[in-house]
């Protein structure tokens, strides 16, 4: 390899004059690039997962800095320092190894023999060229020293190239054949590997004697930023945060330093050279006003810097509060978790699912999705099938989970408030309900025994008809009294299967088909009389519905989800008329002719009191499914 670097001052023409602007920066470009490299890989060291690939992309860094720092020692060190910069710049076979075994392993390949072959050829070409020190050192173009090709040198340098270019092409050719991400990474590569080749570049221009001064350098403190940056930015999502604060920070330095550059010009062109010796107040007022001019300029600048970081993600404030004041309206989790859905498709232009509630919701595909739920009480978001998005699309998805999250936090303490004063409000009712139902049995038992009495002496049909009517009195004024009454739950270990079996044991007697599929260890905590009374409602009005059907049908099945036992009673009757779906659990709402509107009432009441739930879904191939949520309990 080919380098040169500056000194404090250069000999032109027999005197000793000053660095010039573009020598000053030469010299800090080096340095700049053993800085850069060292960083990088300590990034990768602290944050990258540790893979086989990892490895040698931090040695490959690392063997960036001590091939740099060997320029450096050539140009200003003398004696021992100046001969171990040749044997570092001599190094360079290594650090092109450890380069290809990168491009190896990152795209999949990792036989031993070849990994082994790899560094031994790389380290007899690295250890030729160090130990004969070869290359020559002589002035060129106002340098005092650089480093020029002899024999030897042309051999290690041309093992170098062949490395970097097999290892440049063996990505190349992976790439065709690579998924999206590994895609995009491998892309990320090969541009930092052009950027580092014309940073590079500069080092040939002494050895064919070309009267160029050296400017692809100032690029070199890049490569290393480049290429860790295209590895990392779609493995470490933090990374492109870091990269765009850091590229907007870098924006206001840049504008800063020349605008004070600028100022410095003009005010030395007018004769005001010693405008350096400000009082002290004018000083301060000057440092406050570049701090204000800071942070005006900052804000634009990240916006700059987050549009490079994160290309395609044409996202803003007027979009976000527009975002929020959508999330915000809705009005229950199904309604949050459309609109969520709607504005992802909308802004993105193809399939997102959105989903929002308490209880751990599910993706229906395998599309992008957001899913956002509450965890031992406390919200969170996740992202599932974003892998193969690029980051700026990832970072949109991400901004909308956290706009999510704090639309369902909202939601949530609205929802439970509301539920409070529901539960209130229900509450009161239920005592004024069974206040007037206790009222109402006193006052009717009397009557109706007096009528029962009667009825003794008539014609056997008319006293059929009345003992009828008297029962569904009876029943009516005891469901009542349940419904309206406080229920005492005293829970137990009960086996599902054997509870449903009894009870359907019942209606296997009266003609009913009931299919029981609950497995043996299905074990729940209830009480086992309200556990009946929920289980009598449900089969007595599936028993009901199917009587007419020629093969009435009627399953009964449970299943564990999510911390709950899942209970589902089928049935292939009429179903439930679409005019009293949003009502059925409403007392004196019913389905049927002849019922009091009471059963499924009495039913969520009692879910209720087991800290449960029940619900009428939609199923196929059946025509009614009831739901029944048992909580898991220890």
């Amino acid at each position: 390899m080919i380098g040169f670097c500056v000194n404090k001052v250069s000999t032109i023409g027999g005197a000793q004059k000053a660095m010039s602007w573009h020598y000053q920066l030469y010299y800090l470009s080096l340095f700049a690039a053993v800085i850069t490299s060292i960083g990088m890989a300590g990034l990768l060291w602290f944050k990258a997962e540790k893979s086989e690939g990892v490895n040698p992309l931090i040695l490959s860094c690392l063997g960036v800095a001590f091939w740099v720092s060997g320029h450096i020692l050539i140009n200003t060190g003398s004696g021992d320092e100046m001969e171990l910069g040749r044997a570092l710049v001599n190094l360079s076979p290594l650090v092109a190894a450890f380069f290809v075994h990168f491009a190896l392993v990152f795209t999949g390949y990792s036989r031993r023999p070849v990994l082994y072959a790899n560094y031994g050829i790389a380290a007899a070409a690295a250890l030729t060229g160090s130990l004969s020190l070869a290359g020559n050192l002589r002035p060129w173009s106002g340098f005092n020293r650089f480093y020029q090709f002899d024999d030897i040198t042309i051999g290690v340098a041309a093992v170098t190239a062949l490395y970097c270019i097999f290892g440049h092409l063996w990505l190349l050719r992976a790439r065709g054949k690579a998924e999206p991400k590994r895609r995009m990474q491998i892309t990320a590569v090969l541009a930092a590997g052009a950027w580092g080749l014309f940073s590079a570049s500069a080092f040939l221009f002494g050895s064919l004697d070309m009267d160029i001064f050296p400017f692809p350098v100032f690029m070199l403190p890049g490569y290393a930023i480049i290429l860790v940056y295209g590895v990392l930015r779609y493995e470490f999502k933090d990374v492109n945060l870091w990269a765009s604060k850091s590229l907007a920070w870098g924006f206001v330095i840049f504008i800063l330093l020349g605008l004070i550059s600028l100022v410095t010009a003009l005010l030395a062109s007018i004769g005001l050279s010693g405008f350096i010796a400000l009082p002290l107040w004018q000083i301060w007022v000057g440092a406050l006003l570049v701090f204000v001019l800071t942070l005006a300029l900052y804000s634009p600048a990240l916006n700059v810097a987050a549009k490079l970081i994160y290309p395609g993600s044409r996202i803003n404030a007027a979009i976000l509060k527009k975002w929020q004041e959508e999330l915000e309206g809705a009005e229950n989790w199904r309604d949050l978790s459309t609109r969520g859905t709607n504005i992802m498709c909308e802004h993105l232009g193809y399939t997102v699912e959105v989903k929002a509630s308490p209880g751990a919701p599910e993706l229906y595909s395998n599309k992008p999705g957001i899913v956002c739920d509450r965890q031992r009480g406390i919200w969170n978001f996740k992202l599932a099938g974003w892998e193969e998005a690029a980051p700026g699309i990832i970072r949109t998805a991400e901004v909308f989970g956290a706009l999510l999250k704090a639309s369902s936090v909202k939601l949530d303490d609205a929802l439970r408030l509301a539920e409070r004063e529901k539960a209130v409000l229900r509450q009161k009712h239920l005592s004024d309900l069974g206040r007037l139902s206790a009222t109402v049995a006193h006052e009717m038992r009397n009557p109706l025994n007096i009528i029962s009495t009667a009825s003794a002496g008539c014609d056997a049909e008319i006293k059929k008809e009345i003992t009828h009517q008297l029962g569904r009195a009876q029943k009516l004024i005891g469901d009542l009294l349940t419904y309206s009454g406080d229920f005492k739950i005293e829970k137990r270990g009960l086996n599902l299967k054997e509870e449903a079996e009894y009870i359907a044991s019942h209606y296997n007697k009266l003609g009913s088909r009931i299919t029981i599929e609950v497995p043996e260890e299905i074990t729940i905590q209830a009480d086992s009389h309200r556990l009946h009374q929920v289980f009598f409602n449900l089969l007595d009005n599936a028993s009901i519905a199917t009587r007419e059907k020629e093969n009435p049908l009627i399953l009964v099945h449970a299943a564990k989800s999510n911390g709950m036992v899942r209970v589902k009673v089928y049935d292939n009757g009429p179903g439930i008329s679409d005019k009293i779906k949003d009502d059925i659990f409403s007392p004196f709402v019913s389905g049927r002719p002849g019922g009091n509107g009471l059963g499924l009432a009495i039913v969520e009441r009692i879910m209720e009191a087991h800290g449960g739930s029940i619900e009428l879904q939609k199923k196929n191939n059946w025509s009614c499914c009831f739901e029944l949520q048992f909580p898991l309990e220890d």
